[in-house]
């Protein structure tokens, strides 16, 4: 089903098989199967989304700040000029477009700020910034952008960490235990949510980048320079945070096993980080000289590597560890599949013709009944 506002599932799909084949896909028939929908390369949308954060604030000054509500002229301008980019000029992922939308709604998120609290801050915790994270969230999913959506949901989860009821819990818990709990869980949530079969590329990639970033970025948000200065001191961390290592180990070994089984990166990727947050966490509980548990990690993951590597030579499930050196013939067999999939059937299919005679040799009556012989 298609629409105005956004490229349709397959649409997208086609999208993506573009931008992961490139030129070996002619571009005339991308070009009729993503319904006229365009999309940049990775550095331009970079660059663009820049450039459409700048005419969002551009916009603003233009306008000149006499109160608030020209907070809110700006950012419906903005988002309007998003809007019309999309569907005017079929950009979807170009970047412009995503960097005025994205500014827009910050500039109608602090509007509305205003309304609710007219001589409150930003501090951490406070309604505000739940305003303006939900707002940028809502870009993200009006964009379908991970970067943006991820972005908004590490947010939420540092915002939760500096609530007073969390930091209330902290002398129960430990410090920074309550975000390590909210972004596991919400991993754990992604992991699981990644099971189903998505039409939209965009959606597997948002929960993606939310199970490959949200360990580490809620491990991060307690761990502070003073913890990591007291992780040079040996024994000076304290005890063990039980809730926070039960955590991490426990979605590590979750990751570990959807990413084996799902053969996706990003279970994987999230893995690591869960053992490298593992790894600190562990630290802070020991009295090793910083040297001597560098020197005793640096070998278990060396060990752990070559293992591994060793196991993998014969394919495990679909997994090797051997290098493709030849890049034709299978490879290619397999990347024309992987497109297919991606694809599917974004056309629609042609009635199946009748033969025009049946058996039988008939002209007139069919069957073979007709007057020649």
């Amino acid at each position: 089903m298609r629409s105005r506002w956004r490229p349709s599932p397959a649409e997208e799909r086609w999208l993506e098989v573009e931008s992961r084949l490139g030129a070996a896909v002619p571009r005339a028939i991308v070009a009729e199967r993503a319904g006229g929908w365009r999309s940049t390369g990775l550095l331009a949308r970079t660059a663009l989304f820049l450039l459409g954060l700048i005419a969002a604030a551009l916009i603003l000054g233009v306008l000149g700040f006499r109160d608030e509500t020209t907070l809110l002229v700006a950012g419906v301008i903005a988002a309007l000029a998003a809007e019309w980019l999309a569907v005017a000029k079929r950009l979807h992922a170009s970047g412009v477009e995503e960097g005025l939308c994205v500014g827009g709604a910050l500039m109608i998120g602090v509007w509305l700020t205003t309304v609710i609290a007219p001589r409150s801050g930003f501090a951490g915790g406070t309604l505000e910034t739940l305003v303006l994270i939900v707002a940028v969230g809502a870009a993200g999913l009006r964009l379908l952008n991970p970067l943006v959506t991820s972005g908004a949901v590490i947010a939420f989860v540092y915002w939760v960490g500096a609530t007073p009821v969390a930091r209330a819990l902290e002398p129960a818990i430990g410090s920074g235990v309550a975000t390590v709990v909210v972004g596991c869980t919400l991993a754990m949530l992604a992991l699981v949510l990644g099971t189903r079969a998505y039409r939209r590329p965009s959606h597997d990639r948002m929960l993606d980048w939310l199970v490959a970033t949200l360990p580490v970025a809620a491990y991060a948000r307690p761990a502070t320079w003073n913890v990591y200065e007291a992780a040079q001191i040996p024994g000076a961390g304290g005890t063990v945070r039980l809730a926070a290592a039960a955590l991490l180990l426990v979605l590590a070994v979750a990751m570990l096993v959807v990413g084996l089984r799902r053969r996706r990166h990003a279970p994987l990727l999230g893995f690591m980080g869960c053992v490298a947050c593992l790894a600190m966490e562990l630290r802070l509980a020991t009295a090793l000289a910083t040297e001597t548990w560098l020197i005793l990690y640096g070998l278990a993951a060396l060990v752990a590597g070559w293992a591994l590597d060793r196991y993998l030579r014969e394919p495990r499930n679909g997994i090797t560890s051997a290098a493709v050196t030849h890049r034709e013939g299978p490879l290619d067999l397999l990347q024309t599949a992987g497109a297919a999939v991606l694809a599917q059937r974004t056309a629609p299919e042609l009635p199946r013709s009748e033969p025009p005679v049946t058996p039988g040799g008939g002209r007139s009556g069919g069957g073979g009944a007709s007057g020649s012989y």
